[in-house]
């Protein structure tokens, strides 16, 4: 387990010779102490005492490895833990002025938007409230229910298409299904993914402005890199944190996009099997009702054939 340095231990490291990384297509130069990179793993010792060209030469060159993951393995080397990316507050026009408009007008109403994370799944409600852009106003539309093809009115907002129930009042509010429940509460007590040290404990998005992409993938580069080095702490560690971040993760409408960049670059960078892969998988399978209507999903299932596969075979344990 990695932990930050006892005196010895710190000691040893800071006294030992300093070796060279060649980090990113811009071939940018960092400096760390061999001690510390080779106390990781058999793989990492072997590269730098091996007796290879990086050995003699004291330098290693990782091109395919950006900057900012290099620090954050950097980081967690020292220290035992790093930090995510922060994410991406996206604000349009349209969303600053209403933004200007609800700070002057404190008693003007804004559309509830109500979207639950698997960590707190509601298991009562199968239909959620109202869910939209909130940039637009709403209008009175006759629709279909999509459960018993009925015909009912509800509203739709006319900015983005949103609308309030894709059920009507008859079939709204049934009860999730027993093996539905039994597929969020096992991904939210997956002892696979518990942390190697102290949990982490993520930052909650509660707009769909917050994008997290790049937090996601800043997880996710880390893993690739420790996989690829057979480093288990840090594979273990950032299996955690994307694990606990997931659960937390409010999964609105805009979002979507950021769990389909997530899966699709573990598909592309990991092997069958991998505890990351069944992990997508496990999630996706618990919100595929909202992920199939969300931009870039059908994308994904047409462009990474192994994930729909074991999606398919996961969504087949919810069958009656």
């Amino acid at each position: 387990m990695i932990v930050a340095f006892h005196v010895d231990s710190g000691i040893r490291i800071l006294a030992s010779k300093p070796f060279k990384f060649v980090v990113g297509p811009n071939k940018k130069q960092f400096i760390m102490h061999e001690a510390a990179i080779t106390r990781l793993s058999k793989t990492l010792d072997k590269l730098l005492n091996g007796g290879m060209k990086e050995s003699k030469e004291h330098c290693v060159c990782w091109e395919d490895i950006d900057e900012k993951t290099f620090l954050r393995f950097g980081e967690w080397a020292y220290t035992g833990d790093y930090k995510p990316e922060e994410p991406e507050i996206l604000l349009d026009a349209s969303q600053i002025a209403i933004s200007k408009k609800d700070a002057k007008n404190a008693t003007s109403s804004k559309p509830e938007n109500v979207v639950n994370c698997l960590a707190t799944f509601d298991f009562n409600i199968a239909t959620p409230s109202f869910v939209h852009c909130g940039r637009g106003t709403t209008s009175p539309i006759t629709a279909t229910c999509g459960t018993c093809k009925t015909q009912f009115v509800t509203v739709r907002c006319q900015y983005c298409g949103a609308h309030q129930f894709t059920t009507c009042p008859q079939c709204r509010g049934v009860s999730v299904g027993p093996k539905k429940k039994a597929m969020v509460e096992k991904f939210n007590n997956n002892s696979a993914y518990e942390s190697p040290t102290t949990p982490f404990t993520p930052r909650k998005n509660t707009e769909s402005c917050e994008d997290y992409s790049e937090v996601f993938l800043s997880h996710a580069r880390l893993y690739v890199l420790a996989d690829k080095y057979d480093i288990k702490e840090l594979r273990d560690l950032s299996a955690h944190k994307i694990w606990v971040t997931l659960k937390e993760f409010t999964l609105y409408p805009e979002r979507m996009g950021d769990v389909v960049g997530l899966v699709k670059y573990l598909f592309q960078n990991t092997l069958e099997k991998d505890k990351l892969r069944t992990l997508l998988k496990d999630f996706c399978a618990c919100t595929v009702e909202d992920l199939c209507k969300g931009e870039g999903f059908q994308d994904l299932i047409c462009e990474t054939p192994e994930f729909a596969c074991e999606l398919i075979m996961e969504m087949s344990t919810r069958l009656a």
